[in-house]
């Protein structure tokens, strides 16, 4: 009798070792990865202290998986993985005879860290519920924040380290990968103010500051994406509701008028850079070699290169290099790359509904909306070395329809999610048991 409860005894406290240690690694990893989302602000070099923090998020992950009896990955974030490989084999191959020259090896490697934040986002989001999503847009919507007073102050005292050609960009690479930054900060406080989450005065100030940042980047895309992204979300939430939406929509024009006027009281440079880029096309847009021709000039070598001219080459050819990651994705690293990356954007909208449809959660809506504003930017830009574009793949990508829904106050039981079966019901243990 003594033996056998000495027997359960320390299976008990194997047991509750197991969970503890399980609950810190998951903990841990969170804690990482969110550290590394607010890392995003600085991009300046590569690889960054980002990638050490997104790597280090992953491996925690996998040891997190191993501490399961079975381990489990979502059939999603494996599809992900084996597309974002092909993509990666696709840009590989392309370059392969051009290692030798400077400057290759290291943009190949550039792309594999920037590409890899796709994987983790899927692995450690795989195992997320609707706290730990929300969690994460609201260091998100702090992350963007931070960018924006960063680029705000830049543009203020016109800075060189956080402007380029007089346009704030922030610890960021430029203006437009800046400017698409922080769209999804826009769509996420849009999300907490339409559930009535959270203090509305830091809401509305977060947001007055992240526009206020998108507006100073003058990106023409940034800001015609970020208002077609908070104005989609507002529009869904409140489709029932068209008294409401009509507040809303007010309330921003007029935060809009205050944020012009503050700038333009502020700056003289504001209202000069504002008219020089309030345009279609600007001078390096047109002629034979500007952005839109280009485009048309690379159809003819994407036909007669189907593995890909390689990176850093199209730049020997054209004075700038194709801005739009669809075309950049064929000519660039071939056929294969190009359908890659095509199923890639195609896929993750789909995904996306799906996981809407499947769940009726507006984490799901709100991650789709931030991606496809992202995809606007990356559409007009290089968005290949845009970390934070892999990362939303990630997410979408690692939502796990059957853990999203689930609300528990204990920790530990919703990490269980991610590596076994819901435990049995009542009926089944007595059967089990008799």
């Amino acid at each position: 009798m003594t033996t056998e409860e000495g027997t359960r005894n320390g299976t008990r406290e194997i047991g509750v070792s197991v969970a503890g240690l399980r609950f810190a690694v998951f903990s841990t990893r969170n804690l990482i990865f969110l550290i590394a989302v607010l890392a995003m602000n600085f991009t300046l070099m590569r690889p960054s202290p980002v990638d050490l923090l997104f790597i280090a998020s992953f491996l925690l992950t996998l040891i997190y998986m191993t501490l399961f009896k079975k381990l489990e990955v979502t059939r999603r974030a494996i599809f992900l993985t084996l597309l974002l490989a092909a993509w990666a084999v696709s840009f590989f191959l392309a370059s392969m005879p051009y290692l030798g020259q400077d400057f290759v090896g290291f943009e190949l490697m550039a792309k594999t860290f920037a590409i890899s934040i796709g994987v983790i986002g899927a692995f450690v989001s795989m195992s997320w519920n609707r706290r730990h999503f929300e969690v994460f847009m609201k260091v998100y919507i702090v992350s963007g924040g931070i960018a924006s007073i960063l680029g705000t102050v830049g543009f203020l005292t016109q800075m060189e380290l956080l402007t380029w050609d007089g346009r704030a960009k922030g610890l960021i690479d430029d203006p437009n990968m800046y400017g698409s930054f922080l769209i999804p900060a826009v769509v996420f406080c849009a999300y907490f103010f339409s559930r009535g989450q959270g203090s509305k005065v830091l809401l509305s100030g977060a947001l007055a500051v992240i526009l206020l940042g998108i507006l100073l980047s003058f990106s023409r895309i940034a800001v015609v994406a970020g208002l077609f992204c908070f104005f989609a979300y507002i529009f869904f939430h409140n489709r029932g509701r068209p008294r409401r939406l009509l507040m809303i929509i007010g309330g921003l024009v007029v935060t809009g008028f205050v944020l012009f006027a503050f700038a333009s009281l502020t700056s003289a440079e504001f209202t000069a850079k504002l008219l020089d880029r309030l345009t279609f096309a600007k001078s390096y847009d047109l002629g034979e070699e500007g952005r839109y021709a280009r485009y048309g000039l690379v159809v003819p070598m994407i036909i007669q290169n189907p593995i890909g001219v390689g990176v850093l080459q199209l730049e020997k050819i054209f004075p700038e290099p194709i801005h739009n990651i669809w075309l950049s994705s064929f000519v660039n690293y071939g056929w294969g790359g190009g359908i890659s990356y095509v199923i890639l954007a195609v896929g993750s909208v789909v995904v996306s509904v799906r996981n809407y449809r499947k769940t009726k959660d507006e984490i799901a809506l709100a991650l789709l909306i931030s991606l496809l504003g992202i995809l606007m930017g990356a559409t007009l830009h290089e968005g290949e070395h845009w970390r934070h574009l892999w990362l939303f793949f990630g997410l979408v990508w690692g939502f796990n329809q059957f853990s999203i829904g689930i609300q528990t106050s204990a920790p530990v039981a919703s990490h269980d999610l991610a590596g076994k079966r819901p435990a049995p019901s009542a009926k089944s243990f007595g059967r089990r048991n008799s």
